[in-house]
């Protein structure tokens, strides 16, 4: 041992993650004799199975196990000592610097295993008003405990039974939702169910319109044939508490116009969730039944349900192309020459819409350099990155349109094509570009 331990600034803990290999582990703070250090295999103290070094050096020791601890154990090292006085100084007696050493280093150890424990112990922090009352309250069996209802203090709160009564209760909440849920999803299908059994069962007579009707609750199992040549149609469902529960009518349009015929409730009744529905489509039909159990009683209505003729909006994009061709390079016959560079083509567009991408081909490929191509709006490029085809290409490589609104057209802006670079020892012939479009 060394005349006289250092007791440095170092924590009096130290743990590690044994991989089933090691078994030998480190400590670097001092202990003063073998039984001030406990020794943990993740939380079981240990009482034999190992050896340790270092007692009395001020750089600490070792721990080495007879058998390596299991990989995934916690192996904790902590000084542990008894606090007490180690020491006794006599009146008028010898006054030695070891013992006095000895003393103060016994006492900053036990003062660093405090601070330690502390360390890992519930605390109010510093910045923390002085009125809170840390003490617990009596212990009760089976119950939580809480901050008090002014927040300054502990109490007991509800019982361990309680807070499992909340969780069961929460849980059934919750499995009642999915189960409302569920009864929605069964009721939309029973109207289904309900309309295609309607259907089935119609028709029992025909009775032709031209203008505006009321239905009457007589009126179960009939077909109204409906012309719209003058004018939309308004057809007026009898209120439901007056019909009987399943009633159900057809409305079929005679004509080929895009006329409406429009559905009204009477009274608090729905259509399909709202107040009012319509269909337009030529020689369109409709079937709509009656489900007086629901309050208010609703009205289901399945048919063609289109109100206005399909635009330009409600195509696909592949459905509204807008392409225009350009070609460079060929005389009066059609016949390829060398390009050169210059504007080859403009025009005005006639309708709004955006450019999406090109296509383009070359008879003769450039060599020495690439063949660059151009498109402007207004004088303005819209691309980032021109097309261009690389020499000895004969096809296009894509440009990289702006997204500024550039790339967008609208009726009167004026579109120019132009070759600006061509090839330096061979220029090409024969390209055509095409650039690619969509209304708006």
């Amino acid at each position: 041992m060394a005349d006289h331990i250092q007791i440095g600034d170092v924590s009096p803990r130290v743990q590690y993650t044994a991989d089933g290999v090691q078994t030998q582990f480190t400590y670097l703070f001092p202990i003063f004799e073998d039984a001030d250090l406990e020794v943990y295999l993740d939380t079981s103290k240990q009482s034999s199975g190992y050896s340790t070094s270092g007692a009395g050096e001020s750089g600490g020791g070792s721990v080495t196990f007879t058998v390596a601890p299991t990989n995934g154990q916690l192996v904790t090292l902590a000084r542990r000592l008894s606090i007490q006085r180690t020491s006794d100084f006599q009146e008028s007696g010898e006054f030695r610097s070891k013992v006095i050493n000895d003393e103060l280093d016994y006492l900053t150890a036990s003062l660093q295993q405090v601070a330690e424990d502390q360390s890992r112990s519930p605390q109010m922090p510093v910045t923390e008003s002085a009125a809170v009352n840390m003490d617990l309250p009596t212990p009760v069996a089976d119950t939580t405990l809480v901050w008090n209802s002014a927040g300054d203090g502990f109490a007991i709160g509800p019982t361990v039974t309680e807070v499992s009564n909340a969780q069961t209760y929460a849980n059934n909440a919750q499995a009642s939702a999915t189960a409302s849920a569920t009864s929605e999803t069964n009721a939309a299908i029973s109207a289904t169910a309900a309309q295609t059994a309607a259907a089935s069962n119609m028709y029992a007579s025909n009775e032709s319109k031209s203008a505006d009707f009321s239905v009457a609750a007589t009126d179960d199992g009939k077909q109204f044939l409906i012309n719209t040549s003058a004018g939309n149609v308004t057809v007026t469902l009898p209120e439901g508490a007056t019909a009987t529960d399943g009633f159900r009518i057809a409305l079929g349009k005679t004509t080929a116009d895009n006329n409406a015929v429009i559905v009204n409730r009477t009274g608090t009744d729905t259509i399909n969730g709202s107040t009012t529905w319509q269909f337009s489509s030529p020689h369109g039909q409709s079937v709509i039944t009656l489900d007086a159990t629901a309050s208010p009683d609703t009205w289901f209505a399945a048919g063609l349900g289109v109100t206005a003729p399909v635009g330009v909006a409600d195509l696909h994009e592949n459905a509204k192309p807008y392409d225009i061709a350009f070609i460079a390079g060929f005389d009066d016959s059609m016949a390829a020459e060398l390009i050169t560079v210059q504007t080859y083509g403009e025009l005005v567009m006639t309708r709004g819409g955006s450019f999406i991408g090109e296509a383009g081909y070359i008879d003769t490929a450039s060599a020495g350099a690439a063949v660059i191509v151009d498109v402007e709006k207004n004088g303005t490029s819209i691309y980032t990155v021109a097309p261009q085809f690389a020499a000895a290409a004969n096809t296009l490589t894509a440009g990289t349109l702006k997204t500024d609104g550039t790339e967008d057209f609208v009726s009167g802006d004026r579109i120019t094509f132009k070759i600006t670079q061509t090839g330096s020892s061979t220029a090409g012939s024969g390209l055509r570009f095409t650039i690619k479009g969509v209304l708006s």
